[in-house]
């Protein structure tokens, strides 16, 4: 973590978590999971974490299905 300057263990394992769920990555979930209790994150923080991640990852699922649906609603067929 040198590399970061300005962000704090916890943050950066936080984002971590998130990013994890966002990019359906398992091994990196378990690692920055691990990190976070070690670096002192709460089981709230970490639970935010996961929602926040969930939220990254549905969006494109979202807008994918609603450009499906614009699809059919302007299909001339």
């Amino acid at each position: 973590m040198e590399q970061f300057k300005h962000l704090d263990a916890k943050t950066i394992e936080l984002a971590g978590i998130a990013a994890s769920i966002a990019g359906g990555c398992r091994p990196c979930l378990d690692y920055h999971f691990k990190r976070a209790i070690e670096v002192g994150c709460t089981l709230d923080q970490i639970k935010e974490s996961v929602e926040l991640g969930k939220m990254i990852k549905q969006r494109p699922i979202n807008d994918i299905y609603e450009h499906a649906e614009k699809l059919i609603i302007n299909s001339k067929i």
